[in-house]
């Protein structure tokens, strides 16, 4: 066991590497202020500095849970759900929105403005305050900081949060009764959300009649690819897109087609072909760039009915994983008699590792997701040897050929071809 003078001597020297790398290249220590970024600086070109950084992170929630001890540890995460009650809050009556950028405000006047018992807004913020999101500088008088200046500047972090506190934290609420209740269902119905929301409709359906909740869901997941673990450059620079040529792409399930924006813009001989529902290609079309419309397509497709477009490369983001193993086997089946002997099928999922294989932020991540995928649709993130058997159990004649995870990125790209 590590001892305490042992732990925050190394993350001294951690902080100093770090430190000494932001200054090396002209850039900030990192903050809260309201002016300030919204990511953490830059240093995805520092070896080191990365390492460090992620080292202080993982230091840092070790000397916490030392310091607080397993009984107040308990304590604390069973305190958790009051966090986010705060968030949903603040989300409902757009708090963030009436909180001046640069300026200050009172509970007094947010009370005014919301309808709220003052004492209520004042629980929210100073709830919200201790994970910086809100400051309260002085007595009654509230101001941004940059996570809360973030929730009104960016779109994608809004929708994100959204998604968040009005559905997977409800949800969350829930799981222990649904599988109370559907033990082993592996429907996609039979998950939290459906519990949640009283509906029998898997979330897409329910989404698909919700247009406003789902306008929020692609937000989201769109905002996704930007930030450093799902960056949309990892599917750009970890797969060799270059040896496919002027062949055709389909991106199945590829929303409004962002994913293949990036490509194009990487790869000008590579053309696409997105599907999605109807209505969400319909404005995939609409807003796609005038320079990329002679290579990139858009079609309406239920990727569980056989795939009526032959191409070199089948590319599936975040698909599979919103499905149970025999709704991913069927989801790849509807692919096998449009491949080509050349054809390949790549998937961009998460390869689940065993405890304390990753470093602890992205172990986090991990589990994270695979909550995710069991509250909202009943479905699991997989690991390797799960990936095969669903690959397997496709078709006996087409293998994994190889999986590659990016330099920090939470995904992996999953290449499966003829064996």
């Amino acid at each position: 066991m590590t001892s305490l003078t042992e732990l925050t001597s190394r993350m001294a020297a951690h902080a100093a590497l770090l430190e000494q790398s932001l200054a090396s290249r002209g850039l900030p220590l990192p903050s809260f202020e309201q002016h300030a970024g919204e990511t953490f600086p830059d240093v995805s070109k520092d070896a080191a500095a990365r390492e460090a950084r992620v080292k202080l992170m993982d230091d840092s929630k070790l000397l916490l849970d030392l310091l607080l001890g397993p009984a107040d540890l308990i304590n604390r995460l069973c305190q958790s759900p009051f966090e986010v009650a705060a968030q949903s809050i603040i989300y409902k009556f757009k708090i963030y929105d009436l909180v001046p950028f640069g300026g200050s405000t009172t509970y007094t006047e947010l009370a005014a403005k919301t309808g709220l018992p003052e004492y209520r807004i004042r629980t929210a913020i100073r709830q919200s305050a201790l994970n910086r999101i809100f400051d309260e500088p002085a007595p009654n008088v509230v101001v941004h900081t940059a996570a809360s200046a973030a929730l009104v500047h960016n779109k994608a972090i809004q929708d994100w949060y959204g998604h968040f506190v009005e559905e997977v934290f409800p949800s969350a609420a829930k799981l222990a009764e649904t599988m109370e209740k559907y033990p082993q269902s592996t429907e996609p119905n039979h998950c939290s959300f459906s519990t949640a929301f009283n509906t029998k409709d898997p979330i897409f359906k329910f989404f698909e009649d919700n247009p406003d909740r789902q306008a929020r869901f692609f937000g989201a997941m769109a905002g996704v690819g930007k930030g450093e673990g799902f960056n949309l450059q990892h599917i750009v620079n970890g797969y060799d897109w270059a040896n496919v040529g002027s062949g055709l792409v389909v991106d199945l399930g590829g929303s409004s087609g962002f994913v293949s924006i990036a490509l194009a813009e990487a790869f000008p001989e590579l053309k696409f072909v997105v599907q999605d529902y109807e209505h969400t290609v319909e404005g995939g079309k609409k807003a796609l760039p005038a320079h990329l419309k002679s290579r990139i397509d858009f079609s309406a497709h239920n990727f569980f009915t056989p795939q009526p477009i032959s191409a070199e490369v089948y590319f599936l983001r975040h698909i599979c994983h919103d499905w149970a193993a025999h709704n991913a086997v069927k989801i790849l089946k509807s692919l096998v008699p449009a491949l080509k002997p050349t054809s390949r099928i790549i998937l961009c999922e998460l390869v689940i590792q065993p405890p304390r294989a990753l470093n602890g932020s992205h172990e986090r991540q991990q589990r994270a997701m695979e909550m995710t995928m069991w509250n909202m649709v009943n479905a699991q993130e997989r690991s390797r040897e799960e990936w095969e058997e669903v690959v397997r159990l496709t078709d006996d004649r087409l293998a994994i050929l190889s999986i590659n995870r990016p330099e920090n990125s939470w995904d992996s790209l999953i290449e499966i071809g003829w064996k």
